[in-house]
């Protein structure tokens, strides 16, 4: 997939995989920025319910607009694979910090109510994540929590 071009989005490199698919790191011709592309594989094993799963995950998380939530651009199929464009967020996972070092209370507050602040505005529209683990969970260069995937 590296190199190739979806859509207008060309993958530059592999930066996760999960249950769903595999997450590239990719730039949108069109306007000119980096994000993030959630591919769901182009093989027969793929199938219909995970193609609506995955098209459910979009339209609802696309509805939400907070700073502690990833922004969606798109979900749209090109090449045989559906793919949901999204902000990439430049940063490391919670997971990575957790396991390099203790975190200092008032740090982990900082981030626990960043965290719980995204999830109140996905509760409160109805979305559930239903896969929030310190892996979902990015900390920007700013230092800032945004949840993820």
């Amino acid at each position: 997939m590296i190199g190739k071009t979806l859509s207008h989005y060309k993958v530059l490199e592999e930066i996760g995989r999960g249950g769903m698919g595999v997450v590239y790191r990719a730039l949108d011709t069109t306007l000119g920025r980096e994000v993030a592309l959630k591919v769901l594989g182009a093989d027969a094993a793929r199938g219909a319910e995970q193609e609506r799963r995955l098209r459910v995950e979009a339209r609802a998380a696309a509805s939400l607009a907070h700073p502690a939530v990833s922004t969606i651009y798109e979900i749209d199929e090109a090449e045989g694979a559906t793919f949901i464009a999204m902000e990439l967020v430049r940063g490391r996972p919670l997971a990575t910090l957790l396991a390099e070092k203790p975190v200092a209370p008032p740090r982990a507050l900082e981030l626990a109510i960043e965290v719980a602040d995204g999830l109140a505005e996905a509760h409160a529209r109805g979305v559930v994540h239903r896969d929030l683990k310190p892996k979902n969970v990015m900390l920007t260069d700013s230092g800032h929590a945004k949840i993820i995937d």
